[in-house]
């Protein structure tokens, strides 16, 4: 079995896939140690490489790290193996690819706390979360120049998963049996306290219990409830970690077709709406999206 890791900065996608490592005996290949055993092939350290690779206009070493992936999910069929890399869900054969997404502002507090020293210092939780927001849309723009694909596109993942508020452990193991199920149908399970209302309960059309699973739509890496308030509420309520959710797609006007309304008339809530979300089922956002209630960090 090859499982695939990318993902958001700061989501926990190397930790799990370590954890995959120790607790159910996959074989770890990361970029970085496939950087690692090149520099030590061309006789130099790995900051000598990495000097290379930032002067490289030809992608000559991105290269080489992506054949080198090929060569060894090719030579590792018989082997469990969890690849973390930004691209090796494009590379190596039939693996089961996984896209861990995560809350910006969760992101930025786990960098903050990694103290990573001089390497990265931030003046703010903000300053952390637009710097890795800045970091990814780069990081992706790179790629696509490079391989036609996009880091971000979900459509290229067999399991899209949140890791804001789920453990490491609980997340290596909820991945570990879904790529035992053998993939298919492609799965989104998000945190339930990731997911904004668009309406009240008590609204005509507010619970509407008869969407399976919960329909939502993205804005700036922020998700809206379409439909399913009264599913995700039951789930607040419970204390779970994550609840299968489909993502409705928008044409380029901004048009959710299977509702016939532009996606910015949809999301369009106040603070106050939130408010009375969170003391409902008793939580808070991290963040809230521009235009409503005051972020948590101003």
């Amino acid at each position: 079995m090859f499982i695939t890791i990318t993902g958001e900065l700061g989501s926990g996608k190397t930790t799990v896939a370590k954890i995959l490592e120790k607790d159910y005996g996959f074989t770890f290949y990361s970029t970085g140690s496939i950087q690692r055993e090149i520099a030590r092939e061309k006789g130099i350290t790995t900051l000598e490489l990495n000097q290379l690779m930032s002067n490289d206009v030809n992608n000559i070493y991105d290269r080489m790290i992506d054949e080198r992936t090929v060569e060894i999910s090719r030579s590792n069929q018989d082997r469990d193996v969890v690849f973390d890399s930004r691209m090796a869900w494009h590379f190596a054969d039939r693996s089961f690819k996984v896209y861990v997404t995560v809350d910006a502002y969760m992101a930025a507090e786990r960098v903050i706390g990694a103290n990573r020293g001089a390497v990265e210092q931030y003046g703010s939780l903000e300053e952390a979360a637009e710097s890795l927001r800045r970091r990814k849309q780069l990081e992706d723009s790179r790629f696509a120049e490079i391989y036609s694909v996009h880091t971000t596109d979900f459509s290229n993942y067999d399991l899209i998963v949140d890791s804001t508020f789920i453990t490491p452990e609980e997340l290596a193991r909820f991945v570990w049996e879904k790529a035992k199920e053998g993939g298919g149908e492609q799965e989104v399970y998000l945190s339930p306290r990731r997911l904004f209302p668009t309406r009240s309960l008590d609204e005509p059309g507010g619970a509407d219990e008869g969407s399976c699973p919960v329909e939502v739509i993205e804005k700036d890496h922020f998700y809206f409830i379409a439909a399913g308030h009264s599913r995700v509420c039951e789930k607040l309520r419970a204390g779970e970690k994550l609840i299968p959710v489909r993502i409705l797609s928008a044409d380029g006007q901004g048009l959710v077709e299977k509702y016939g309304r532009k996606k910015e008339e949809m999301i369009r809530i106040s603070g106050e709406r939130y408010a009375r979300w969170e003391a409902e089922n008793a939580m808070k956002f991290l963040a809230y999206p521009a235009g409503g209630a005051a972020n948590p960090a101003d």
